[in-house]
């Protein structure tokens, strides 16, 4: 993938950078246990450190179009949440983030997206820049239209939010063009 987004990018903040096997206990006990936090993703919260440990092990920046990173104060606080894209067309990619809840609320996310949009934005073979989000994931909707995504539709019954139930749920589409 030429200039796919490089392993450390760095906001006013945060750092983003690969996760580590040694970084499994602060992700378990900080994002990944939390039902409030992966209610609205397509994963359940881990039932424990092993189940996290497995995840970066198997899961994490193990295929040629897929990229995680662990979202990490610079202040030395540690971990705080994840984001990652995937690029399964050479002109589009998906994005998907999660934050631990302590760190509701304080642009955090917003400045790990605008580090990874910029990114993005330097690969000249981007043109599309897209996420999806469970229809009733207020906080979600609103990062992404804050952060320049439109609206392009609902998909209905479009994937299974396990938290919520084993049945399809609605989602929303959003997309940006950085160029």
């Amino acid at each position: 993938m030429t200039n796919y987004p490089p392993d450390r990018m760095v906001g006013p903040r945060l750092l983003l950078r690969p996760p580590r096997l040694d970084d499994a206990d602060a992700l378990y006990e900080r994002v990944a246990r939390d039902p409030e936090v992966t209610r609205y993703l397509l994963w359940t919260p881990h039932p424990d450190v092993v189940e996290t440990r497995r995840v970066i092990t198997e899961h994490f920046n193990v295929g040629n179009d897929e990229r995680t990173w662990l979202i990490a104060l610079r202040n030395g606080d540690g971990i705080v949440g994840l984001i990652g894209c995937r690029r399964q067309a050479r002109h589009s990619v998906e994005i998907g983030y999660c934050l631990g809840r302590a760190w509701w609320g304080m642009g955090l996310m917003s400045e790990a997206l605008r580090v990874l949009l910029t990114e993005l934005a330097a690969d000249p073979g981007v043109y599309r820049v897209w996420a999806t989000c469970h229809a009733d994931n207020e906080r979600s909707a609103h990062l992404l239209q804050r952060a320049g995504f439109a609206l392009e539709g609902r998909l209905n019954r479009y994937a299974v939010y396990p938290t919520i139930g084993p049945e399809p749920s609605d989602s929303l589409l959003y997309a940006k063009v950085p160029r």
